[in-house]
């Protein structure tokens, strides 16, 4: 498997909830960070797995022109030799508001060898959609026109969740390097209000949250199964809990063991 693919779309999860959805002004984020402790779910007879945990740690800045996220995802996995692979991604992303352009640095390594590394920046221009690499051997990409970043891919899920739809199919690139472009299916369930939390998420008592679930697909092939899915309880300050991630071989379940909120970035 490409572990990188693993935490593809995590990107989307971080930004899925902003505070407001008035026209008016810029949609912005809670400022946040929140650790997730990962735990087997269900295993498939033939991955030759025999057990697998991990840790997200995602932060979320949202700034006056802009976003920061930054997600590290490590994965301990075990064969059935006994054999331990560890799997440790991490990506760095900066997208303006308006979802014109966006930059992204991400690494992935495995046992301590670094197998992937991409930066650049993803631009709509006028001429189409574009990623240049920082990397001058790595080749442009061009993207499909309709192609959204995932700040947009936010605003277009909430304005879909404020009037009641629940179904939103969209072409996202998330900076993923060259696997950063996919298909999804988002799935947006009613409102809902958390009343008893866990200690972990005191701070959401009384918020609201939609059931959410987004499929992804690898646009270079013809498919009708996901690459994977990843379902979570979906916050309006931006915060994602009880994450399901859905793959082919497993299913790992998510659950907040830290969750701080950051101080906003003054605006004029």
């Amino acid at each position: 498997m490409n572990w990188s693919k693993v935490v593809l779309g995590l990107f989307g999860i971080c930004l899925i909830g902003i505070a407001g959805i008035s026209s008016a002004a810029p949609l912005q984020l809670t400022s946040h960070q929140a650790v997730y402790d990962l735990r087997l779910e269900e295993l498939s007879d033939n991955s030759g797995i025999e057990g697998v945990r991990g840790r997200i740690v995602m932060k979320i800045e949202q700034q006056c022109d802009g976003l920061i996220v930054n997600q590290r995802m490590v994965l301990e996995m075990i064969n059935f030799e006994g054999n331990v692979i560890v799997s440790d991604y991490s990506q760095s992303t900066w997208e303006d508001n308006s979802g014109r352009m966006m930059r992204f640095d991400m690494s992935n390594m495995l046992n301590g060898q670094l197998i992937e590394k991409y930066s650049g920046v993803a631009e709509h221009r006028e001429n189409g959609t574009i990623v240049e690499f920082s990397d001058p051997d790595q080749p442009n990409m061009e993207l499909p026109n309709d192609v959204i970043f995932p700040g947009e891919h936010t605003r277009q899920v909430l304005k879909a969740a404020a009037t009641g739809k629940n179904l939103l199919s969209a072409k996202v690139y998330d900076g993923n390097g060259e696997d950063g472009l996919s298909d999804t299916l988002a799935v947006i369930g009613k409102a809902q209000t958390l009343l008893a939390p866990p200690k972990s998420e005191k701070g959401l008592k009384g918020q609201t949250f939609w059931p959410l679930q987004i499929s992804f697909f690898d646009l270079s092939q013809q498919q009708t199964e996901p690459d994977y899915k990843i379902a979570m309880k979906i916050f309006g300050n931006g915060v994602a809990t009880d994450l399901h991630l859905d793959y082919s071989d497993f299913s790992l379940r998510g659950d907040i063991a830290e969750l701080t909120f950051l101080a906003p970035e003054k605006c004029s």
